[in-house]
């Protein structure tokens, strides 16, 4: 088993209670009975729904301050999931038709729509739309468990079978982590999740702690332990998982958000949110040990909710079935406990490992000017990652991890640090 050893900052994370507020950011009219939103900016988002034969897609580029109607040329039926890269690179998913649906793709803000995907007689809609930043593997989700990947912006895609009878459900549920650690929901009669950890080798499936039908939404922290679910009825009750899905426990997350619900995860932090059909949103910064109810301006019938990250501010856009979207700016104040070096760097840097070569082990330091989400990793020569040594948010200043490749032959590998915008390679060799 590949080890590693990794000595960092002790960090606490903290919100005060006046750090974020919900407010109106504009209205679409009839979107459906359930709109999809994406955002793609810090003041641009998508939002997709219609009725049969009535697609729908609406786009904002100024907080909300207007909603444009899209043109939907070549789109014949509902739209059930989008997903926005930007302004301008989008996707939508048909839902509710019968034999194929077909996925779509506009590359100028929906001037023109091409498809790039059917799924096949009798495979069923589209349920869920995700994108990864790292290597921007695009992955859609239909309702027959037919999980499919794209590695260039949609132009190819490759199946990947789920293995298991019975559907998906809920646009919700499907969850994305990185390439490697991915699932979604399943409504064959009980609270369960199709997991993946590989990329799709191997596929378990897992009883949650909680009951339902289906389970309507999952999200895990970025460091792939920590990971909670909820199914359509369960609620107050959600379940929680602290070793990866392994072992499953409920945990009551209290009055005021009911219905189909869907949680999401801010990467490399501790907060998550969960957002209810009812208009109630609860945030959690503890990993979702406890949860606490965030004002909403009486927004009802919330279908979806997305946000992005910007530094120490999380940017969030729900929408619901009235045509009504609100808008979250939630400030996250870290506070710091025992700090290795209080002298905080000019700049960000990746030292040289040391020593190089090495056998077994050997150190690396990198050093951080601001706060900001790390990821440490180490790749072979065919660019295949083989260890993740950071991935979690971070405090400015200077770091040291040790890395043991007791697993790895001798050869030259790569580590990688990707810290906000500073993204910096550097070459090792390791000889036996």
């Amino acid at each position: 088993m590949m080890k590693f050893l990794i000595f960092s900052i002790l960090i606490t994370f903290t919100l005060s209670a006046n750090s974020q507020s919900w407010v109106p950011a504009g209205n679409i009219t009839n979107p459906g009975t359930r709109p999809s939103i994406s955002v793609c900016g810090i003041n641009s988002a998508y939002i997709a729904d219609g009725s049969l034969n009535s697609p729908k897609v609406f786009r904002t580029s100024n907080g909300g301050m207007n909603w444009l109607t899209v043109p939907v040329s070549g789109i014949a039926n509902e739209l059930y999931c989008v997903w926005a890269i930007n302004d301008n690179l989008a996707f939508v998913g048909e839902g509710y038709v019968n034999g194929n649906a077909n996925l779509y793709k506009t590359t100028n803000a929906g001037v023109n729509w091409t498809t790039i995907l059917t799924t096949g007689s009798n495979n069923g809609h589209f349920t869920g739309l995700a994108f990864t930043k790292l290597n921007g593997n695009l992955f859609a989700l239909a309702i027959a468990e037919k999980v499919y990947r794209s590695s260039n912006s949609g132009n190819n895609w490759v199946e990947l079978s789920a293995g298991v009878t019975g559907v998906s459900n809920a646009q919700n549920s499907l969850m994305i982590v990185d390439n490697d650690f991915y699932g979604f929901g399943l409504n064959n009669g009980a609270a369960r999740i199709r997991l993946t950890t590989n990329n799709s080798t191997t596929w378990s499936t897992q009883q949650i702690s909680v009951s339902g039908n289906y389970t309507s939404a999952i999200a895990f922290h970025s460091n792939k332990l920590y990971g909670v679910a909820a199914t359509s009825t369960s609620l107050p009750m959600i379940s929680r998982t602290t070793d990866g899905g392994l072992s499953w426990s409920s945990v009551d997350i209290g009055s005021g958000v009911t219905g189909t619900c869907y949680l999401v995860w801010v990467p490399a932090t501790p907060v998550v949110y969960i957002l209810g059909e009812n208009g109630g949103i609860k945030r959690s910064t503890d990993n979702g040990t406890t949860w606490v109810t965030t004002p909403t301006p009486g927004v009802t019938n919330l279908t979806h909710f997305d946000f992005m990250q910007s530094g120490m501010i999380v940017y969030g856009y729900a929408v619901s079935s009235n045509g009504n979207v609100i808008k979250l700016t939630d400030t996250l104040n870290i506070l710091t406990g025992i700090n290795s070096n209080n002298n905080v760097p000019v700049s960000f840097s990746l030292e040289q490992n040391y020593p190089n070569p090495f056998n077994p082990s050997t150190l690396i330091k990198y050093s951080l000017s601001e706060n900001t989400s790390v990821r440490l990793s180490v790749y072979d020569v065919l660019g295949r990652e083989v260890a993740v040594l950071v991935n979690e948010f971070k405090t400015s200043g200077s770091y040291e991890v040790s890395f043991s490749g007791d697993d790895l032959s001798t050869g030259v590998y790569y580590y990688r640090l990707d810290a906000g915008t500073f993204v910096e390679t550097k070459k090792m060799l390791m000889i036996k």
